[in-house]
């Protein structure tokens, strides 16, 4: 899912020709599409080539229909994501000003996708990218400070549930890695853990899928990469409980019934 010298996706190809000629449906394996770059931060130009690369599968028409449609919500939310920008109402900006440290402060994106500097002045960061934030807010701030030295780091609002020590709502900054997320902001991962099964949802549609998600925390991925934005819900899957041990717990509920009827029998 790389879009560098995509030396990830040539392996992916190669994967699929291999287990094709093996006698190996190829339609069960999923083209993995994680949006990539040099930068922790996807530019528009990376969100535009991963869109084409996704589009390039699903013509293929190789795939489940499962898969297929995996990867058709993945497209829509990079289509949105270009069109809309990232920064929406819950999300942090955390702004550093060197000429003017009264401007420099944590600031919440409003419903109308807005920031307030003090005075009331208003910013919009409505159809912005992360990746593209900094240099907005220089030009937004050039209007109030002459050369302005600019730092800004955009934070996520997130929901992680599931195997984790402390499930909850998280604001992380975009840069953030999945596996720093789930070990420093959610407590980590629990002993029963199953990396493959967990997901990532955005309302009732699922936006990164168990593979591509184990691909993910192995791979040093930020959540910026994949894609996500404020109200995802992340769910860290937990192996079921063992059914070995649930039959032996029935074995001795059994014998305590029989035990406590043999007693009231004599």
């Amino acid at each position: 899912m790389f879009t560098r010298i995509n030396f990830r996706r040539v392996a992916c190809l190669g994967l699929l020709a291999t287990v094709t000629a093996s006698g190996v449906d190829a339609q069960q394996v999923a083209p993995q599409i994680i949006v990539s770059a040099d930068r922790a931060m996807v530019s528009r130009a990376d969100l535009t080539a991963a869109l084409e690369e996704i589009e390039g599968f699903l013509s293929s028409g190789a795939y489940s229909s499962n898969l297929r449609t995996a990867k058709r919500a993945q497209a829509d939310a990079i289509r949105q994501r270009l069109a809309e920008g990232d920064l929406r109402v819950g999300d942090l900006i955390q702004l550093d000003v060197a000429e003017a440290s009264s401007l420099s402060n944590l600031y919440l994106v409003s419903a109308a996708r807005t920031i307030t500097l003090p005075g009331g002045i208003e910013i919009s960061v409505a159809g912005v990218l992360r990746s593209e934030l900094q240099d907005h807010l220089v030009t937004q701030l050039r209007k109030l400070v002459r050369d302005p030295t600019v730092r800004a780091t955009p934070s996520i609002r997130l929901s992680i549930f599931g195997a984790v020590g402390k499930p909850g709502f998280v604001n992380a900054p975009a840069t953030t890695l999945l596996s720093d997320l789930i070990q420093q902001f959610a407590g980590g991962p629990s002993n029963n853990v199953r990396w493959e099964k967990s997901k990532i949802f955005r309302g009732d549609k699922v936006v990164v899928e168990g593979g591509e998600f184990k691909e993910a925390v192995n791979t040093a991925t930020t959540i910026d990469q994949l894609n996500l934005q404020a109200g995802d819900m992340i769910e860290v899957a937990a192996k079921p409980t063992s059914g070995p041990i649930l039959r032996v717990m029935g074995v001795l509920s059994s014998i305590a019934g029989l035990v406590y009827l043999t007693a009231r029998a004599f």
